[in-house]
């Protein structure tokens, strides 16, 4: 009795080929609705408040309050006009680097920073 190995060896390829390609279409769905700004909501205070849970709350604490030698900027609003807290979002000041986030992200987080002055 003489066995055909060829054969599984062969439907495994196949699946694996299969499976790259749906992954592929799936990473390129993805990346297209990353593009469109899938992951931004249209209020920019919710969206302010993702960035700011995402990017900021590792050093200013997780209500904001400040923690160590980070200052608290729950009431940075107050202190702060609009423009400055994304001046200070993209570009950094003292300790804090620059490049945290883009201008679309740095205007989300002022408007954030606002709503919470305003409660």
């Amino acid at each position: 009795m003489k066995a055909k190995p060829l054969i599984p060896f062969f439907l495994i390829a196949v699946a694996g080929l299969l499976l790259m390609l749906g992954l592929s279409l799936v990473g390129i769905n993805q990346q297209a609705n990353d593009e469109e700004g899938g992951g931004e909501t249209d209020d920019p205070v919710a969206y302010g408040e993702e960035v700011v849970t995402e990017n900021c709350i590792s050093c200013h604490g997780e209500n904001l309050e400040g923690q160590g030698e980070y200052p608290a900027i729950d009431t940075a609003a107050e202190d702060h006009s609009a423009e400055e807290i994304v001046d200070i979002a993209q570009n950094g000041v003292g300790e804090m680097p620059g490049g945290i986030a883009n201008a679309e992200e740095a205007e989300a987080i002022a408007a954030y920073l606002q709503s919470l002055a305003e409660e």
